[in-house]
């Protein structure tokens, strides 16, 4: 009887010591903690900064004049970027009419004739940053050969000019002139540009 409880037993232990072994498989946790997700950035400063830039201001503008401007656009933005002008607006005022202004204003003898069709201008991307159109530069609004009246610009372009992250630079230069022939018709007459560069992701199709 003795030897049968001992066996009993027995079997007993080795019942529990399988049946513990379901809970003793090995077993190992990693973590994937703290994952985010951040945005690169676009961010355009024009001279320098993020502010209103008026490059010019001439008011005493006659035949003969001219001129030239440049935009420094800069990428300070974590991402590259492509450039685009993307509105161009040019408005016309008549100002104050003078006697010799009517005489060449014919055949109406009325102030219709305005600035804009003589103040020539020539838009260009001036890599060198010298003011001056060379070789191999894009032409964005007329040519250095042939300077076109700035009433004609169009309304926007997709000049698609790649920034390089971080501070890619590059420069957007401005020539203007008035020939010595348009006489009186455009005293008293004034213009105003605007432009909005912009800065995408992607560059325009």
């Amino acid at each position: 009887m003795k030897k049968i409880l001992v066996s009993l037993m027995t079997i007993a232990l080795v019942g529990i010591i399988i049946v513990g072994g379901v809970y003793a498989y090995f077993s190992d946790t990693e973590t994937s903690t703290g994952n985010t997700w951040s945005a690169e950035s676009l961010d355009l400063n024009l001279d320098g900064g993020n502010v209103n830039v008026v490059k010019f201001t001439v008011d005493d503008v006659k035949p003969g004049d001219g001129g030239n401007g440049t935009w420094t656009v800069a990428n300070v933005g974590s991402m590259v970027g492509y450039l685009d002008l993307e509105s161009i607006s040019v408005s016309e005022a008549i100002g104050t009419s003078t006697d010799p202004e009517l005489a060449d204003e014919v055949p109406s003898g009325t102030d219709t004739t305005q600035l804009g069709n003589y103040l020539l201008v020539h838009l260009f991307v001036d890599t060198n940053n010298n003011g001056s159109w060379d070789a191999g530069e894009t032409h964005i609004f007329g040519t250095d050969a042939a300077p076109a009246a700035i009433n004609t610009i169009a309304a926007s372009y997709d000049l698609n000019l790649s920034l390089a992250a971080s501070g890619g630079t590059n420069y957007i230069t401005l020539t203007w002139s008035v020939a010595t022939s348009t006489d009186n018709r455009i005293q008293g007459d004034s213009v105003t540009l605007d432009i909005t560069f912009e800065l995408q992701q992607q560059a325009a199709d």
